[in-house]
């Protein structure tokens, strides 16, 4: 089993640039997600797949962007306005809109790839 599916070292060597604090707690929940989505297939693997790690670093980019935490604790202004003066900036994505994104992310970067049994790692038993 594995403890991390990406070091701190590894995310630095990546161009990561969070401290390492966040890192942490981010990391393992972009580890939950995969291991949702995978049945936890890469936890039994003997060697993580480069494409897991990628994942992992988009993940941890879009977890800090965009996240259900950070839209609590930042949440994004999408209008603004005082005595007749109005400004829009687009559409803000929502946490469900940033979690179904995540999602896409996982599918696309693990997509194709197998565990150490040879079966799809997003294979879900269908």
């Amino acid at each position: 089993m594995h403890a991390t599916y990406l070091t701190y070292t590894e995310y630095q060597e990546r161009g990561g640039a969070l401290p390492q604090t966040a890192f942490n707690m981010l990391e393992f929940k972009c580890r939950k997600r995969i291991d949702y989505l995978t049945d936890s297939r890469v936890q039994n693997m003997a060697e993580l797949p480069e494409a897991v790690k990628l994942c992992m670093m988009s993940l941890i980019a879009m977890e800090n962007a965009g996240g259900a935490e950070t839209q609590v604790k930042k949440p994004v202004v999408t209008s603004y306005n005082t005595d007749g003066y109005s400004e829009t900036y687009g559409h803000a994505m929502g946490a469900q809109d940033v979690s179904r994104a995540m999602n896409m992310t996982v599918r696309d970067f693990l997509y194709g790839v197998e565990d150490d049994n040879g079966i799809p790692l997003l294979y879900r038993g269908v």
